[in-house]
């Protein structure tokens, strides 16, 4: 199994803020620096517990969901390990933004406290994060262009008049357990 890092980015000019950006092996250099050699000390909740919650995030967005795990950065802190993965997405879809999506997907975490130093918000995407204890979640919710939608690129993709059908919508959550938090 191919093993992967990814950093999110999100490009801020005052209030408004556009998508995040994927990194490939540049990621992975940025996490092994700013993790500082650390130990991995994130490790994934039970497998049964990642598929019950992947279930959970299907029944409630309408779409596959893949539990699996996978590589985790906590970008507060920089602490690494494993995270229980889930992802899936679809186009067809009649959300009319990311916030429509992510207050679906936010309904599995209802009993947990929601942490705004991990929150950001923009017109192609939103993430979010919860704590329980010494667990953490993670969500994050964007769309691009779907097949046979075609965007300019010298403009940012919030002025594309894309119908929320025409959507690919994407969903990601990771959840970690963090010892001695």
């Amino acid at each position: 199994m191919a093993m992967r890092n990814r950093l999110a980015l999100w490009i801020c000019f005052g209030w408004i803020c556009f998508g995040w950006i994927w990194f490939g092996a540049a990621g992975a250099l940025l996490a092994a620096s700013s993790a500082s050699a650390q130990e991995a000390t994130l490790q994934p909740i039970p497998v049964a517990e990642c598929q019950k919650f992947a279930s959970q995030a299907q029944a409630v967005v309408g779409f596959a969901m893949k539990a699996s795990e996978d590589d985790f950065t906590d970008l507060t802190d920089g602490s690494d390990g494993r995270s229980c993965h889930i992802a899936g997405s679809a186009s067809d879809q009649a959300f009319a933004s990311p916030t429509d999506l992510m207050t679906k997907i936010a309904k599995v975490f209802g009993d947990w406290r929601d942490d705004p130093a991990r929150a950001a918000e923009g017109t192609d995407g939103a993430e979010k994060g919860y704590v329980n204890g010494n667990r953490i979640a993670t969500i994050q919710v964007s769309w691009e262009p779907g097949p046979g939608v075609s965007c300019s690129d010298k403009q940012p993709l919030s002025a594309c008049k894309v119908l929320p059908q025409q959507k690919l919508w994407s969903v990601m959550v990771d959840i970690v357990v963090k010892p001695g938090k």
